[in-house]
């Protein structure tokens, strides 16, 4: 039995499949672990009862996760699992594996994550090259979620956004200034807070003002993260994350402009995962 958690900063996917198919599927909030402290995890993962009937048949894990660039936090995940599931063999992998394993078709890509975080990588079907650093929302995650939820907010408490949608957004949220400052700079994932909004800009993704909002913001991804690459033209592109499957219409306009190749879009990796892990275990018993 194959344990797969394949998780972005705002929810996590958890699917256990055997040779039979899937086992069982589940949702929980999001698991960064570059943002969650060591307690808090293991508290989380003790708080899992659906696994608990599987845990010893389980005889592998994946975990796709932000955050694998803080040595310390990997280890630590690691280990938790390793004492969860004593039979399993441990693996903590990127999110950004999980989304180019979940998309590769058998031809080499680039593969881009637009979600609550953004990334992207070149991917061959084995080697995983990024290309450009993922920094993070402060000082990157251009066209991400947070990014975009960002500009909203900034938008809003600025007042420079136009009247009728300072008016819809007024309606919708009940929020200061103090209490976004809170949010942001002391409370627990600011980057998932500010990606919240998102669901007012997908609402109202026909008004001109969203439109140049999020098409700035991709715009910069696409300049940051694929023309920047000198080969970028010789590879199709797979989008990954809600984030551009909600607002791909804008995404494949500016890659027509830069006349870049789309192969497809995918809302979430579970599936594809599920797909990649299954045929590799049929493939290993033979």
């Amino acid at each position: 039995m194959i344990l797969i958690v394949e998780s972005g900063s705002t929810k996590a996917d958890w699917v256990l499949i055997d040779s039979d198919g899937i086992k069982c599927c589940f949702k929980t909030k999001g698991w960064n672990i570059m943002l969650l402290e060591e307690e808090e995890m293991l508290f989380r993962l003790n708080q899992l009862s659906e696994l608990e009937p599987y845990i010893s048949l389980v005889k592998s894990v994946y975990f796709y996760t932000p955050g694998v660039s803080i040595d310390s936090a990997v280890v630590s995940l690691d280990q938790m699992l390793h004492n969860k599931f004593c039979n399993a063999d441990v693996f903590v992998e990127s999110d950004l594996l999980a989304a180019a394993r979940s998309v590769y078709q058998g031809s080499p890509l680039f593969v881009s994550i637009l979600g609550t975080g953004s990334n992207t990588a070149f991917y061959d079907g084995e080697e995983l090259e990024q290309t450009s650093p993922s920094l993070g929302y402060i000082l990157g995650d251009e066209g991400s979620g947070a990014s975009l939820g960002k500009q909203l907010l900034k938008a809003y408490l600025y007042k420079t956004m136009p009247e009728d949608l300072y008016f819809e957004f007024s309606k919708s949220y009940s929020i200061s200034k103090e209490s976004v400052l809170k949010s942001v700079y002391t409370q627990e994932a600011p980057n998932r807070f500010l990606a919240s909004y998102v669901p007012f800009l997908v609402a109202n993704k026909n008004h001109v003002f969203v439109q140049s909002l999020v098409s700035k913001q991709f715009d910069s991804f696409i300049q940051t993260h694929l023309k920047s690459n000198l080969v970028i033209s010789d590879y199709s592109i797979a989008f990954v994350g809600s984030v551009a499957f909600l607002f791909q219409d804008i995404l494949l306009d500016l890659c027509m402009k830069y006349a870049l190749k789309i192969s497809h879009f995918n809302q979430s990796p579970i599936q594809g995962l599920v797909n990649y892990h299954y045929l590799n275990e049929k493939i290993n018993r033979q």
